[in-house]
């Protein structure tokens, strides 16, 4: 059995290429069912949930070893709260407006100060019929979703089932979404999306084993601009993904086959 880690590859790593550093061991605080985990490259952090624990865990960006976090937030004030269907696997950072974002079970996304540390409430909550976030059905036992930032837009997207909702960035409360992507059309599948907001783009998880990109200014049954059938290409399916804006190259990891392919796309960030 594999111990909860965090590895760190060099871009350019092949097949049973080792990693450059390891983040492992019962200081780190790392648990199991944690699913993804995010980058603050203002602030140089790795930031990641402790789905056991209920809390989220702040790391140094060069964290390597049996190293504890720098910060970590949990305790009752938080409204960290999981349940056997919310795995509370999935976080995001705001870097720029210092943010951090975290779906959670109750169908709410919880934002907090991202300097905060210890049993600290939420500045805001995103929760509320108008909201339209719908994480899992009852008895569901899938992970949750995180959430995408655009900060240049001061977007925050939310995925709820087969649905982008597109919110301000500040929205807290029962606020309505300021656009809905959503409809057979738009062949969404859930997971994370990622914004490159240079060019206003939203990259997420599609139908059929694929990574499909609209746009901010979508709204209603709107198909992707782009799409690439990544379970058609490699044989293997899709956990997500990931954006390097710098090489060009969308990265998607894959869950049975412990890969993670790396796709060019100039395309997209030209």
């Amino acid at each position: 059995m594999s111990h909860p880690q965090i590895a760190a590859f060099a871009r350019l790593a092949k097949e049973n290429t080792p990693p450059t550093r390891t983040l492992i061991g019962q200081k780190t605080l790392i648990s199991r069912t944690m699913h993804a985990f995010d980058y603050d490259a203002v602030h140089d952090e790795i930031v990641v949930n402790s789905p056991l624990a209920q809390a989220i865990l702040i790391f140094r960006g060069g964290a390597d070893g049996e190293e504890p976090p720098v910060r970590y937030i949990q305790g009752p004030r938080t409204q960290i709260v999981g349940t056997g269907y919310g795995a509370l696997d999935a976080v995001t950072v705001d870097g720029i407006n210092n943010e951090i974002f975290l779906p959670v079970a109750s169908n709410s996304v919880l934002v907090f100060d991202r300097s905060a540390t210890g049993d600290v409430a939420p500045k805001r909550v995103l929760h509320g019929p108008d909201t339209q976030i719908q994480f899992a059905a009852p008895g569901d036992r899938g992970a949750l979703p995180a959430v995408g930032v655009d900060p240049m837009h001061n977007l925050v997207i939310v995925p709820s089932r087969n649905s982008l909702l597109i919110f301000d960035r500040n929205a807290g409360g029962n606020a309505k979404p300021l656009r809905v992507i959503s409809g057979p059309k738009t062949e969404l599948g859930g997971g994370k999306p990622h914004v490159y907001a240079p060019k206003g783009w939203i990259v997420a998880m599609a139908a059929r084993g694929s990574i499909g990109v609209w746009s901010i200014n979508d709204n209603g049954d709107v198909p992707p601009r782009w799409r690439i059938p990544v379970t058609k290409i490699t044989g293997m399916n899709v956990n997500g993904v990931e954006i390097d804006p710098v090489h060009k190259e969308l990265m998607v990891p894959t869950g049975n086959g412990n890969t993670v392919f790396t796709f060019s796309v100039p395309e997209i960030f030209d």
